[in-house]
C-alpha cells in the first residue's frame, strides 16, 4: 500500500481519511467490469478522483505507462460524498481479451471541499485538512486463463506455472488459526520459498474465491 499525504501547509488535522477496502482488487476473466467501493470516513465531505496507470508488474520497480485509449474506463469521473457516505467507482476493462494478465495502479485522490470553495489561501491559524492520494492495484485477469502450480514439500517452494495470479495461505499444524498463518501472492512465474512448506500444516490456494487445499496432511 502507498499513501501519500500532500500538505498544502504543516498544521494540525482530524484523524479519519479515505476508505477504499482492500488494496488488491481483481476483474476475473468471464467479467467485463469491477466495481470498487469508496467510503469518506471524515467528519467533514470529501471530493474524489481518479487517475489510472499501467504498470508492469507491481512493486518498488514497476514501470508505469498510460492505458491505450479506451482500454480501462471508469465511472463516474468524480463525486462528492459527505462525512460517513460511501460509493461505488466502476472500472470497464476493453482492452486486448488474450492470455496475458495485466496490471493497474488505481489512485483514489480525497480532497476536502473547502480548498474546492476557498481556494489555498486561508486565515492564519486556520486548520487546514490534508489531500490524500490512496493506491491501489487493480489485476485483470487473462481471458484465455490458465491455473496452475508446482508444489514441492522437500524443497519448500510453490511456483506459479500458470499465467494468472494466486493467494497462498499456510498455517503452521493442523489446529492453527488464520491469525496465525501467512498470505502470499504469486504472480505468473513467482516461486514462494517457506520452511513451514515441508512441514505439516494447513496449505491452501486460494483463487477465484475458491479454496484449493494442496496438502492433504491435516485430513
Amino acid at each position: 500500500m502507498k499513501t501519500l499525504l500532500l500538505w498544502l501547509i504543516f498544521l494540525p488535522f482530524t484523524a479519519g481519511a479515505i476508505n477504499v477496502g482492500t488494496m488488491t482488487f481483481a476483474m476475473d476473466q468471464d467479467q467485463s467490469f469491477v466495481a470498487k467501493r469508496v467510503l469518506n470516513n471524515n467528519a467533514s465531505a470529501r471530493f474524489y478522483q481518479v487517475s489510472i496507470r499501467a504498470i508492469d508488474r507491481p512493486g518498488e520497480q514497476e514501470v508505469r505507462t498510460r492505458p491505450a485509449e479506451g482500454e480501462l474506463l471508469f465511472a463516474p469521473k468524480q463525486l462528492t460524498l459527505q462525512a460517513g457516505q460511501g460509493e461505488y467507482y466502476k472500472f470497464y476493462y476493453h482492452g486486448p481479451k488474450d492470455n496475458k494478465e495485466r496490471y493497474y495502479r488505481v489512485s483514489f485522490r480525497e480532497v476536502p471541499t473547502n480548498l474546492l470553495t476557498s481556494g489555498q489561501s486561508r486565515k492564519a491559524g486556520a486548520n487546514l485538512e490534508p489531500i490524500v492520494v490512496m493506491d491501489t492495484i487493480l489485476v485483470v485477469r487473462p481471458r484465455e486463463t490458465r491455473f496452475s502450480y508446482q508444489l514441492d514439500k522437500q524443497r519448500g517452494t510453490l511456483k506459479n506455472t500458470g499465467n494468472t495470479f494466486f493467494k497462498f495461505l499456510l498455517k503452521p499444524g493442523c489446529d492453527s488459526t488464520d491469525e496465525e498463518g501467512i498470505t502470499e501472492y504469486l504472480r505468473p512465474g513467482d516461486t514462494l520459498s517457506h520452511p513451514g512448506i515441508k512441514l505439516q500444516g494447513q496449505k491452501f490456494i486460494i483463487y477465484n474465491d475458491k479454496f484449493i487445499n494442496v496438502d492433504k496432511s491435516c485430513i
